[in-house]
């Protein structure tokens, strides 16, 4: 009985250091042979989404008399001075400027401005959407029967934004961000008109380079930040690891292996983008972690 035991603690201890001796094999080869990956050259542009709230002067037009309030058209359109913007009961109401004409209201007309905004903390307040007037209703003498957006004026808003560096460097430095307000389309310059760093956010005020009617269906402002545009060499995530707090990947160079400092900083969830200390083609260890400086075995 003795025996049977010390036989299968022998056999234990033997299947142990086998598999002992295996991990220390395994492990040697995987230093000698790690998996590497080449940095590819591209150019980085950071994007992000701006949700901010639109400002413009308005006047409210009130009727000057009782009756029926008749009018074109119910979406917001260009008139001119001395243009009829609507009537009631036949009597043309004309505009006493040039402007954008719009016979909705929200109630929040000649209260929605930039002294009250600005002031506000995260998040911007909100606000209900225009309600057009109906055609055809009655009207009392000094009711309002619409809005009229004197032109030309400069559409503005206020939004937060991700303080990120490029952008952070583009409002100190240039005082304009780049927008696009569609996926694929051309991005143009807002002017940053002031702005304010609120710990991750930076809250700005902007002048837009666009104004046209429809803008007035909604306070409401959605569109992509487009900043930097940097070329370097992206690489896995992984190639990155820090050392006494600076970053840096091991170099190929022939048949070892040489850590380098690196400057830049992660894309995505996977990738790490390289703007100083790698250029394109260099090879590089994918797993930095699992990796030490020294002789290394590519076939």
């Amino acid at each position: 009985m003795f025996s049977r035991l010390f036989y299968y603690l022998v056999f234990l201890f033997i299947c142990i250091g086998g598999i002992k001796l295996y991990l220390l094999w395994l492990e040697n080869y995987n230093l000698l042979h790690p998996e590497v990956v080449e940095a590819q050259a591209t150019g980085y542009v950071e994007e992000q989404p701006l949700n901010g709230v639109l400002i413009w002067d308005e006047q409210v037009i009130y009727t000057p008399v009782n009756g029926v309030l008749t009018y074109a058209t119910p979406s917001p359109h260009r008139v001119a001075k001395g243009e009829a913007m609507a009537a009631i009961d036949g009597r043309a109401i004309r505009a006493g400027v040039p402007g954008y004409f719009y016979p909705a209201l929200d109630g929040l007309e000649e209260h929605w401005v930039y002294s009250r905004l600005w002031p506000e903390v995260e998040p911007l307040p909100a606000f209900a959407p225009a309600v057009p007037l109906e055609n055809g209703a009655h009207l009392k003498k000094g009711a309002p029967l619409g809005k009229l957006v004197p032109q030309p004026q400069t559409l503005r808003c206020i939004a937060y934004l991700d303080r990120t560096p490029f952008i952070e460097q583009s409002i100190v430095q240039n005082s304009v961000i780049r927008i696009k307000t569609e996926a694929l389309g051309k991005d143009r310059e807002a002017e940053v008109l002031t702005y304010e760093f609120r710990g991750q956010k930076v809250k700005v005020y902007l002048a837009l380079p666009f104004f046209a009617p429809g803008a007035l269906k909604t306070r409401a402002f959605s569109c992509r930040v487009v900043a930097g545009n940097t070329q370097g060499v992206m690489v896995p995530d992984t190639a990155v690891i820090t050392r006494d707090g600076k970053q840096g990947v091991f170099l190929v160079q022939g048949s070892v292996t040489r850590y380098t400092e690196v400057e830049g900083f992660p894309a995505d969830e996977k990738n790490f983008f390289i703007t100083k200390g790698a250029l394109p083609g260099n090879r590089l260890i994918r797993h930095a972690d699992k990796n030490k400086e020294g002789v290394i075995r590519l076939w």
